[in-house]
């Protein structure tokens, strides 16, 4: 598991208007939207990207990361994710690198689920940011396919 402590540089996806930090070094490509082919499809993606000679499925989740199964409106961009286990698309509204890393905070008992993919706090100007993983969305996305299944 990426140790977020240690990734000195991390990039900032909104979605909803709400920020998420993810290590930099998961951070695959920036894939322009018209690149997803909605033909392409596995359990609760929106389509796919063709990137390094393979199929990379390409999902929409919520502000608050909850499965969407359409693209809402303000999704301009698509975040390619690799952590050398698991490799999907994510589409934001935007997507950032901080020129300085932000001091990560942990979470507060009260914020701490078993399966929470929130593993540390930052504060940053445009509010408060969650920070995770690539693994740790990834396992929200497979629980969430296992769930419907």
């Amino acid at each position: 598991m990426m140790d977020l402590q240690s990734s000195p540089e991390l990039a900032v996806l909104v979605l909803d208007g709400r920020p998420w930090l993810l290590p930099q070094v998961e951070v695959a490509s920036l894939e322009p939207l018209p690149d997803i082919d909605p033909e392409v499809r596995v359990p609760h993606s929106i389509g796919a990207i063709a990137y390094r000679d393979a199929w990379w499925p390409v999902y929409c989740v919520s502000g608050d990361l909850r499965i969407l199964s359409r693209m809402p409106d303000h999704r301009r961009i698509c975040l390619l994710l690799d952590n050398g286990a698991d490799q999907f698309g994510l589409v934001c509204d935007q997507v950032e690198v901080l020129a300085e890393p932000p001091t990560l905070f942990p979470l507060p008992a009260c914020m701490r689920m078993p399966d929470s993919p929130i593993e540390a706090l930052a504060l940053l100007a445009a509010g408060l940011g969650c920070a995770t993983t690539t693994e740790h969305l990834a396992r929200l996305i497979a629980t969430a396919e296992h769930a419907d299944a």
